[in-house]
């Protein structure tokens, strides 16, 4: 890691880092002194950031007091997991523990799963099976992360049901 500051005030302004070895910056954290803002990351070496991390101030009772950037809490993370640097996938924290994620997984433009998550935990997964712009299919899970049960909404009304299961599936 390679602290970066500014020539004018001397305030710390980001650090780098070549986390896989290559010889090459893929990491950067954008600081405001010593408080974090964002990250920007290159996951797959292209010389292009492909993810982004962004960051608030964590409220006093949040604040991590053995960790360097105790303060900094996450707020939100964007990725362009596609050909191109389009984001395609958006996750949302709330008080620094992921909340919910927006994916766009078959890479068409158009968001097609969404995850929502209890205290963390994953609770719910939403499909949009048939590209409508809305999910038609939900899992639905415990809180060990077994799935509780899967239902339906074939024409996007909005009156989930149960979906019928065979032998042995999950009811």
């Amino acid at each position: 890691m390679t602290p970066v500051y500014s020539s004018e005030s001397g305030k710390l302004e980001q650090i780098v880092s070549d986390t896989d070895g290559d010889g090459k910056v893929d990491t950067r954290a954008f600081m405001d002194g010593r408080r974090l803002q964002r990250i920007e990351v290159d996951r797959n070496g292209d010389g292009r950031t492909d993810r982004w991390e962004y960051y608030v101030e964590a409220p006093p009772e949040r604040v991590r007091s053995n960790a360097p950037d105790g303060r900094a809490e996450i707020e939100r993370v964007e990725e362009a997991d596609g050909p191109d640097e389009r984001i395609t996938r958006r996750e949302f924290y709330e008080k620094g523990e992921l909340a919910r994620v927006e994916d766009d997984s078959n890479l068409d433009g158009t968001v097609d799963r969404w995850e929502v998550f209890e205290k963390g935990v994953l609770s719910r997964v939403e499909l949009d099976s048939h590209s409508k712009g809305a999910p038609d299919r939900r899992l639905i899970y415990r809180k060990d992360g077994s799935i509780d049960r899967i239902e339906v909404d074939p024409d996007g009304s909005g009156a989930w049901h149960e979906a019928s299961t065979s032998a042995g599936s999950p009811r």
